[in-house]
């Protein structure tokens, strides 16, 4: 924390907002990091959220306990803090970051949130082990808190979740629980096989970490992207594959909510770590243009936890990545549970936002 107070003895005058970002286990000591950080710096307003790992300088900080910390002049746009409900002049916001708690209601509780404020969103899920993992004024836990934006600012944003289609939407035939026994009348990992080969489905553990299945209500086709620029996924839910079962003709989804029941349809897509860095160079490129000339002021980065290393591979720092494209623009974030996509959560996800 002294590291982190002697280097914002530089920082630019004139901020209106504090950005932190804490790393486990220094989210214990949230509440004394607010207290040095006001005191430093006199921002009044400090927001952000804890997880394992947090993306600051260009590079992702995870394994020991991090803090990434942002003074953000803001040219007198207005703030509008909030915990768990919106305030009265939501309405007037341009754009907002909300960071969402660990609770089962989570994507619900966020997309009243969403159609309440009208306004482009970005932010994530923690992925702390702490209690009172979010910072909006305080630190808090079991809602949902940001801040809104008012005046003269842009907040542009999209989200890349770096996946290839694998054939067309399935409808659900039989299952039990989390466990869908055939797609189309036929075994369910007969069909995972054709569509991801045979190979993959006998090996628990390639299979969870390269397979994604996205559950439709509606569509008779899966999308060509399941992200953008709008931050749109189709209306699908996103589970990974926890296990195939090639004798009985079962899988089972990991991540489907205890109670919850089996989409009518699903369209199995393959995480490619490869893609997934084009297209956040590509979303970074894309969302400068759509500021027209504008300069960002900052850029904050939302990535999956189920991103990272064991997705990459060693030695790749999709922060790294992802500072370089974006050129002297600073970036901060976390790594989340799940990603703000539009007017709802999605996972295994990139977001992208810039405020301008």
């Amino acid at each position: 924390m002294k590291s982190v107070l002697d280097q914002l003895d530089s920082a630019p005058s004139g901020a209106d907002l504090g950005l932190v970002f804490l790393a486990d286990p220094a989210t214990e000591m949230a509440d004394v990091m607010l207290d040095g950080l006001r005191e430093r710096t006199g921002i009044r307003t400090w927001l952000g959220a804890a997880s394992t790992a947090v993306f600051a300088a260009g590079r992702e900080l995870a394994g020991d306990g991090a803090i990434a910390a942002l003074p953000l002049p803001l040219g007198g746009a207005g703030l509008l803090p909030f915990s768990g409900r919106l305030p009265a002049d939501a309405r007037q916001a341009r754009g907002g970051i909300v960071h969402v708690p660990d609770a089962a209601d989570a994507g619900q509780a966020f997309a009243a949130l969403a159609a309440g404020a009208g306004c482009p969103l970005a932010g994530g899920q923690s992925a702390s082990a702490f209690d009172h993992a979010q910072i909006t004024v305080t630190p808090s836990a079991g809602a949902a808190t940001g801040v809104l934006l008012t005046g003269d600012i842009r907040l542009v944003t999209g989200v890349s979740h770096g996946c290839q289609p694998l054939g067309p939407v399935h409808r659900v035939t039989g299952g039990k629980g989390a466990v869908i026994t055939s797609l189309d009348d036929r075994p369910a990992a007969e069909v995972l096989a054709a569509a991801a080969g045979d190979l993959l489905v006998r090996e628990p553990r390639l299979l969870a970490r390269q397979i994604l299945a996205a559950g439709h209500h509606s569509a008779d086709h899966p999308p060509a992207e399941l992200g953008g620029t709008a931050g749109l996924v189709g209306h699908a839910d996103l589970y990974a594959i926890a296990h195939a079962d090639r004798f009985e003709g079962g899988i089972e989804l990991a991540g489907l909510r205890h109670g919850a029941s089996l989409p009518p349809k699903i369209a199995f897509w393959r995480r490619d770590p490869v893609l997934a860095l084009r297209q956040l160079t590509a979303l970074a490129r894309d969302l400068r243009q759509e500021l027209a000339g504008r300069p960002p002021r900052v850029a904050l980065l939302y990535s999956s936890i189920e991103r990272g290393g064991r997705f990459f591979g060693p030695g790749v720092d999709e922060a790294a990545v992802l500072a370089q494209a974006l050129g002297p623009v600073p970036l901060i974030g976390m790594r989340s549970a799940a990603e703000v996509a539009g007017a709802g959560l999605t996972r295994y996800a990139a977001v992208l936002a810039l405020i301008a």
